[in-house]
């Protein structure tokens, strides 16, 4: 039987696939259409297709995001939605269905119970063997940083549902934390603070490209971005001129609690590793981690270098695309368990 090695990520705002020998071949939201109303019937939509039905859906229609702050919340819908996804990326060349297998990331500090749920979600998706590892450990693999060695590194992951810090030393964590700060709460909070501002209701799609265009930490940015929605008073068909300076100050209380929750790891961590971090300084991945400015703002904030690798919304899939292909790493990883 033909085998196939893929890597998953099931993250609060999208999920990721990465095959063995292709890399990452599928990102997508982590998002189900139903029809059939409340009931649940038929899939309508996964992914990407889905995610762009939020706000816009039918009646009949229900979109659902099977996983909330970071972890899985709706077991059985993001089975279904993984299971679409699985097939989307089996390759052509497979003449009978490939037995899978997997390594899966995972928020730090799961129970037995959430541990098991985890796994049953992945094998309902045609898995047969399924690795667990802990997210941040995989993003600092996929961020270089040499944490199999006993200079290790600090690593902090921003997601869309939560933040994840750790320091890792010897293929093993040495300290850790997770707050539930990640993008979905700013995109909130950003909704909030334009209808406050200018009376306009707009939508998680509409807030979500307006932190994606001007979306700063740089309180002098004067850059800005036309929303567009429904006025508050007249209930009609409005739009407005939103600043770089009102993004901004939605999103700086929040990276100051991720600021804090980082300088609270470095207060518990050892004086030998606190002296390596003091040197090394911080490695920023996530979604949330490509905002504009953070490197800067960290860097200030905690007197530690802070860097931000490429595409770090990638770090965590690429680094669990890594341990693939290098099973004497991933067995020392798991030893730590």
């Amino acid at each position: 039987m033909a085998v196939l090695e893929i890597a998953v990520d099931i993250g609060t705002s999208n999920t990721s696939i990465f095959v063995s020998g292709n890399g990452v071949v599928l990102r997508e939201p982590t998002a189900i259409a139903f029809s059939g109303g409340p009931q649940r019937g038929k899939i309508r939509a996964v992914g990407k297709a889905a995610y762009e039905m939020l706000g816009k859906a039918p009646e009949k229609t229900t979109v659902v995001s099977p996983v909330t702050d970071g972890v899985i919340s709706d077991p059985e819908a993001c089975g279904q939605m993984l299971r679409e996804f699985v097939k989307k990326i089996l390759p052509d060349s497979f003449v009978f269905f490939p037995r899978i297998r997997a390594i899966l990331g995972v928020p730090t500090g799961l129970t037995v119970e959430e541990r098991r749920m985890y796994e049953g979600v992945v094998r309902s998706a045609f898995v047969r063997e399924v690795t667990m590892v802990e997210n941040i450990i995989l993003s600092g693999v996929g961020a270089d940083i040499p944490f199999n060695t006993a200079t290790g590194g600090l690593v902090v992951n921003i997601g869309g549902g939560i933040t994840e810090i750790a320091a890792l030393a010897l293929s093993g964590v040495i300290s850790a934390c997770g707050v539930t700060i990640g993008g979905n709460l700013m995109d909130k909070a950003l909704i909030d603070r334009i209808a406050g501002r200018y009376n306009l209701k707009i939508g998680l799609l509409g807030a979500r490209k307006i932190k994606t265009e001007i979306g700063t930490l740089f309180e002098n940015d004067i850059s800005y971005a036309d929303a567009h929605g429904i006025d508050l008073s007249t209930k009609t068909l409005s739009s407005a001129r939103v600043k770089a300076s009102d993004v901004t100050a939605v999103l700086r209380p929040y990276y100051m609690r991720v600021r804090d929750a980082v300088e609270s790891v470095v207060n518990m961590l050892p004086p030998e590793i606190a002296a390596d971090v003091y040197k090394s300084g911080v490695c920023v991945a996530g979604g949330a981690a490509a905002i504009t400015g953070l490197s800067e703002f960290l860097s200030a904030e905690l007197s530690l270098n802070a860097h931000i690798p490429d595409d770090p919304e990638y770090a965590a899939i690429s680094g669990a695309g890594k341990l693939l292909s290098n099973p004497d790493l991933l067995d020392e990883i798991m030893s730590q368990k």
